[in-house]
C-alpha cells in the first residue's frame, strides 16, 4: 500500500491523485501533531463529474470526506477498514500552517 506524508498547511497539499477509470480508497490516516496548538485537518476530494445530457460542461467539485481535530502533542492514528473514496485528487487542508504537524496518508487504487 503506497503512502505519502504532507505537513499541515493552509493551502491544499495533494495527498495523491487517482488515476482515470480507478476510484482511490484511504486505508490509514496518521496524523502527529507536535505543534503548539489543535489542529483540525480536512482531507477532501476534487473531481469534475461525468458530462451528461443536462449538464454537458460540469465544473469541478470539492467534498470533504473526512475531518479531524488533534489536539497539540497528540498522535492520531486510524485503520480505515469501511475505507474513504476519492474520485479525483485527494488533498488534505488544515486550519494553520505548522510544519510540526505531519499527515500520513495509507491509499490504494481499485
Amino acid at each position: 500500500m503506497p503512502s505519502v506524508v504532507v505537513t499541515a498547511n493552509t493551502s491544499p497539499q495533494t495527498a495523491f491523485t487517482v488515476p482515470t477509470n480507478k476510484i482511490g480508497k484511504i486505508k490509514f490516516l496518521e496524523i502527529d501533531n507536535q505543534s503548539a496548538s489543535d489542529i483540525t485537518i480536512t482531507i477532501t476530494d476534487t473531481f469534475t463529474p461525468t458530462a451528461t445530457v443536462g449538464n454537458p460542461t460540469p465544473t469541478s467539485v470539492t467534498v470533504d470526506r473526512k475531518v479531524i481535530t488533534v489536539k497539540t502533542g497528540e498522535n492520531y492514528t486510524e485503520k480505515i477498514d469501511g475505507y474513504i473514496e476519492i474520485l479525483g485528487t485527494c488533498n488534505v487542508v488544515a486550519d494553520t500552517t505548522d510544519s510540526a504537524c505531519k499527515i500520513t496518508i495509507g491509499y490504494d487504487f481499485e
